[in-house]
């Protein structure tokens, strides 16, 4: 049994009567080992349609490329040329021809120069669906794992590497945080603080921060190193690789799923307006203020105290509850207190959380210090574990007593208390792309433009017609005369 495929079209050079064999399938007869097509048959038989269909577009719109604009005589031809396309459905080789100007628009003294139309009316050379698969799978996989994905199901070949997806990301990752920027320029304007109110639309923000390795070039390490050996040539510690410091979070919204956000803190001009920037996109307006809950890190509080529509920041109630759980634990190993002892301290260390819990965080403070104050009479205290874990417990939150709310209130009229939301953020955005189980190295611009487009996935507001409109805009913030303007 033979199955052949053939593909007429109509409207183009091509006659509507005559059709074009695309592919051939034979089976044998009476036989059902092999049902269907194959995926190598698929592959082909849709490589051969979009090479048939991109050559007969390209070739009908270079027809009306021929002809002068302005005065209608048709141009000379330079030379022949092609050009290579990937779609989707593979490469495509296309004839691109290179024209002369029309004599009429060369103006006195300047040489006649050439156009290529095809070139400049697909400069990017790859159809806005390719590139939308490809930073929607490395999204979710490494770049090489997505690579061989695409190259699996479609037919790519050699047509994408992982190297040009790592590119594709960071082009796309770039021209998102370039759109955030730019709502961040026409964003709302501060109003009085007598006009201010509650959101209805966010319920809380969380926020919570990750590290990744950090990834550097060879010759950057050596850099670093040659100039540590200027500075100090008898040194023994040459300057080690740091890390990347990322900023994950997510706001529950009372109408639809909850949103995520993710950057990289080095490179955001302005923390506090990158959060009123993702809030406003949530949709809290410019008279609405949302609270925001995240751990003791200083940059959380920078931002939230810079924030206009942030209206205050509540210190994560996990992060308290194990400062005591050190603290209550390391009673029992203590030798400076008697086993009779025990039961006395950790009573009182109960007491303390019982306080922070009703929002008496000053108390609370006093009460650890008067026990640290009663045990340091006792030998050997101020050697043990105990004493360590209530120093960082009594700074903890005598530090953060701004911070620090009635946390029993809130629990029973169900509002959060815990940034339990931004772990599972982290986790969602940063560990199971970039850290849990791939060993993986990362640069700063390379972690923050894969933030972007991860969050702009994990949202459902990533598609075709938003590549399309970010390359537009990319395109002509990037031409000579927005250039020259700048």
């Amino acid at each position: 049994m033979r199955l052949i495929i053939e593909a007429r079209l109509e409207g183009g050079e091509t006659s509507g009567t005559e059709a074009t064999t695309v592919a051939v399938v034979e089976r044998k007869d009476r036989s059902v080992a092999d049902l269907g097509l194959t995926l190598a048959e698929g592959r082909a038989l849709l490589a051969e349609v979009q090479s048939l269909l991109v050559s007969e577009q390209t070739a009908g719109w270079m027809e009306r490329q021929l002809a002068c604009d302005r005065c209608g005589s048709m141009l000379a031809h330079k030379d022949a040329r092609s050009i290579v396309v990937r779609t989707v459905f593979g490469k495509v080789d296309v004839p691109s021809p290179r024209l002369w100007a029309c004599s009429c628009a060369a103006k006195q003294g300047q040489p006649r120069r050439s156009v290529s139309p095809l070139c400049k009316a697909v400069h990017r050379r790859v159809t806005p669906e390719l590139e939308y698969l490809q930073a929607k799978w490395a999204a979710h996989l490494p770049y090489r794992q997505a690579t061989e994905l695409l190259r699996e199901v479609l037919p790519l070949d050699k047509g994408i590497s992982f190297g040009s997806t790592r590119r594709r990301i960071l082009a796309i990752g770039r021209a998102l945080d370039a759109q955030i920027e730019r709502d961040i320029a026409s964003g709302p304007k501060a109003v009085s603080a007598e006009q201010l109110r509650e959101s209805t639309t966010v319920g809380c923000v969380s926020v919570d921060s990750a590290w990744l390795s950090f990834s550097s070039s060879p010759k950057s390490r050596k850099a670093a190193r040659d100039l540590a050996e200027l500075k100090s040539p008898w040194a023994q510690n040459l300057p080690r690789d740091r890390h990347v410091s990322i900023v994950a979070g997510r706001a529950t919204l009372a109408d639809r799923t909850p949103r995520l956000f993710a950057y990289v803190h080095k490179l955001v001009p302005s923390a506090p307006a990158r959060l009123d920037q993702f809030l406003f996109a949530s949709g809290v307006a410019p008279d609405e203020r949302v609270t925001v809950i995240s751990d003791d890190a200083g940059e959380f509080g920078k931002a939230v105290d810079g924030s206009q529509l942030a209206r205050g920041r509540i210190l994560d109630w996990f992060h308290i509850a194990m400062k005591f759980k050190a603290a209550k634990n390391s009673v029992l190993g203590s030798r400076a207190i008697e086993p009779e002892e025990r039961i006395a301290v950790e009573t009182e260390i109960d007491h303390a959380k019982w306080l922070v819990w009703h929002g008496k965080s000053r108390r609370s403070a006093s009460r650890i210090k008067s026990l640290d104050a009663t045990l340091l009479e006792k030998e050997g205290y101020e050697h043990s574990t105990l004493y360590w874990n209530l120093g960082r417990l009594y700074f903890y939150i005598e530090n953060n007593a701004g911070t620090l709310v009635n946390y029993r209130m809130r629990y029973h009229k169900g509002l959060p208390i815990s940034s339990s939301i931004a772990e599972s953020a982290v986790n969602l955005m940063v560990s199971h792309r970039m850290a849990k189980k791939q060993q993986m190295r990362w640069t700063d611009e390379g972690a923050h433009c894969l933030a972007q487009v991860r969050v702009a996935v994990l949202n459902e507001e990533f598609s075709v017609e938003k590549l399309a409109v970010l390359n537009k805009t990319s395109a002509a913030e990037n031409s000579p005369s927005a250039r020259r303007a700048a």
